[in-house]
């Protein structure tokens, strides 16, 4: 009797060590997983020398010259982040997007707020705009002038594309960049000429002309941009950091935008994965029972 009673006994212990083992080779399993995702995925940042050391004596044109020859190249381009977004009212969302664009010709975005389901799409070409809103199932239809009607600033799809990809865009038709001096640890490249800028500074200039900056870092990348105009009491800005190679061309893998206001809004994307492809699709099928707005 004994022996059968000390049987079952050890065939009960050898299971629940049996399921020990099992639970502790998931749990070890679980995080070495983890373990080699997150080294897989790591941003390998690409550091910057000072600027103003590099590039001190440089002319406008050269300096301009160097910032073209180091843009960010692509034809085709996926991505994965992770958006903060603040609005004027001082309410913050977060969302993760899939990103997809095409040079010169569409930005694609799925926005995935919650459980990676789908809550809106947008696309957007270079003289239309389009969003399915799949919460409330609309869909809206504009020209590219939406944006800057939305924002009260000039936007087309060219400052668009460049704002996302941390590339020079031309703000004002026929504007020029005039002038170049220093902001250790960067260089910056202005549309006011020299005698424009220290009357800006001091306040003396009547007409106020909106003002094109650029911030340069040593690897001849744009580490932030900002617009001014004065005679609205706006600007926009975007500030670029975490430089990654991406198909032998620096992307910035933080983008924070900010549109003044009495309550700015603000813009946070970290961008977890970017790659270049051969091709891709732009899949925006509008559903039947979709409303317009």
């Amino acid at each position: 009797m004994n022996r059968q009673k000390n049987f079952f006994v050890f065939r009960f212990l050898s299971r629940r060590f049996a399921q020990n083992i099992r639970r502790v080779f998931f749990l070890f399993s679980f995080f070495f997983f983890l373990f080699f995702v997150a080294c897989k995925t790591s941003k390998k940042v690409v550091e910057s020398p000072s600027a103003s050391t590099k590039l001190k004596g440089e002319e406008v044109i050269q300096a301009f010259d160097s910032v073209l020859a180091h843009q960010f190249q692509y034809k085709y381009l996926t991505a994965k982040a992770s958006v903060d977004y603040t609005d004027r009212t001082g309410d913050t969302k977060n969302f993760d997007i899939n990103l997809r664009m095409k040079r010169d010709s569409a930005v694609w975005i799925s926005i995935t707020p919650l459980l990676g389901i789908e809550a809106a799409r947008l696309m957007v070409t270079t003289d239309s705009v389009f969003m399915l809103d799949r919460v409330h199932k609309t869909v809206l239809r504009r020209d590219i002038n939406y944006f800057g009607e939305m924002l009260r600033t000039n936007v087309n799809f060219d400052m668009l594309q460049s704002v996302i990809i941390g590339n020079y865009f031309q703000y004002l038709e026929k504007e020029k960049l005039k002038s170049i001096y220093e902001e250790e640890p960067y260089i910056i490249l202005s549309s006011l000429n020299k005698r424009q800028v220290k009357r800006a500074l001091e306040e003396k200039d009547p007409t106020k002309p909106v003002i094109q900056d650029f911030w340069i870092d040593g690897n001849y990348r744009i580490a932030k941009s900002k617009i001014t105009d004065d005679k609205l009491d706006r600007f926009v800005e975007a500030t670029y950091k975490e430089f990654i190679d991406v198909s032998g061309s620096l992307f910035p893998s933080n983008l924070v935008l900010t549109i003044s206001g009495i309550t700015p809004t603000i813009m946070k994307i970290n961008y977890s994965k970017v790659t270049q492809v051969d091709s891709l699709q732009l899949p925006f099928t509008v559903p039947e029972k979709y409303e317009a707005r």
